[in-house]
């Protein structure tokens, strides 16, 4: 079971449990209410936790890298690099082995489905430190393997997460074995940061971030499509599928707020329904070889035009989203971004 969050722990760094469906490895996930799994994405939760990050973490010396994990922590790690006080690099983690403008490094996440990750970087790039953001942390198993082959790259790494759920052993068995590689890890539990809530932070701007590291064509070229279906389609409802998160949200934080449509992951993350943070579930079966993806606690009551966003390899997935939409009466559009 979930542990009781520590009586002073934030609002927005709660987590819901939720049972995996299918996956032996791990039976039991937690998840974040506010990054569009189980309800439309949260900017003001979001955004808090970013201030969080920003408190928790000391002053960071240029350059600094930021690290969001793929999926559960994407939506969390753009959140937390764009209030940071300075500019920062961000890259997040995926399944595929994608075309990108850079290098790429591999690494193994050992509970995952597709358990060979990929991070694109700059070519020759180095930073002062590497800011890692995860939703919570149970083993620290995928953050050792993502640690150690960042290592040519940083010294010094901070892990950033919602909750810090490890036994003391795991957490000294970590600190001893980066300490025996040369490594520097600091690892900060947001529920645990004490701040003011009525301090005062600029309000930084949407931010430029491509951190999958996408060919600047394809970015501009799937960004317009956005901006075209907007003023073309005025869809009511935004979906984002799978990892292709980095578009929909720099579109939708360059929105004034009044202006942002709910905006929804179609997810890879097999839950079960447990009537209490998974009320519904559609899945969209999986076809030529790919994944099953879902779409949770969704009310196509509250939807009338719906726009999604995939990547080519999603496609299809996409093509499953419209059929649903029809059949509840909702005209659909997709986005496929090239490339990918």
């Amino acid at each position: 079971m979930l542990p009781s969050p520590i009586s002073t722990a934030p609002d927005s760094t709660q987590l819901f449990q939720v049972e995996r469906d299918g996956n032996p490895l791990r039976r039991f996930g937690h998840v974040s209410p506010f990054i569009g799994k189980l309800a439309p994405v949260c900017s003001q939760n979001l955004d808090q936790i970013g201030k969080l990050a920003r408190v928790a973490l000391p002053e960071l010396p240029e350059p600094t890298l930021v690290i969001g994990m793929t999926e559960s922590s994407l939506l969390l790690a753009f959140f937390m690099a764009r209030w940071q006080q300075k500019s920062v690099d961000l890259r997040f983690t995926t399944r595929k082995n994608r075309e990108t403008s850079g290098e790429k490094i591999a690494f193994r996440e050992p509970h995952s489905h597709g358990p060979q990750h990929f991070l694109a970087l700059e070519v020759g790039r180095k930073y002062a430190q590497i800011v890692i953001i995860e939703d919570e942390l149970t083993t620290g198993a995928t953050l050792r393997n993502l640690i150690l082959a960042l290592r040519a790259i940083s010294p010094r790494f901070f892990v950033a997460t919602l909750r810090d759920l490890r036994p003391q052993t795991l957490r000294d068995e970590l600190q001893s074995e980066m300490k025996s590689a040369g490594l520097q890890l600091e690892v900060l539990s947001l529920e645990s940061c004490v701040w003011n809530q009525n301090a005062t932070f600029q309000i930084p701007v949407a931010p430029r971030f491509n951190p999958f590291g996408r060919t600047e064509a394809a970015l501009q070229v799937a960004l317009q499509a956005v901006q075209n279906q907007w003023e073309e389609f005025q869809p009511d409802g935004f979906f984002m599928i799978g990892e292709c998160v980095d578009i929909a949200l720099r579109f939708w934080l360059d929105l004034p707020k009044n202006e942002r449509l709910p905006l929804r992951q179609i997810t890879r993350s097999p839950w079960k329904v447990d009537g209490v943070a998974v009320k519904s579930a559609v899945k969209f079966p999986a076809l030529e070889g790919g994944s099953n993806y879902f779409l949770y606690n969704f009310d196509p009551t509250q939807t009338r035009r719906a726009l999604w966003i995939a990547e080519g390899s999603n496609a299809l997935v996409g093509a499953q989203a419209s059929e649903f939409f029809a059949r509840n009466g909702i005209n659909a559009h997709g986005i496929v971004v090239a490339g990918t």
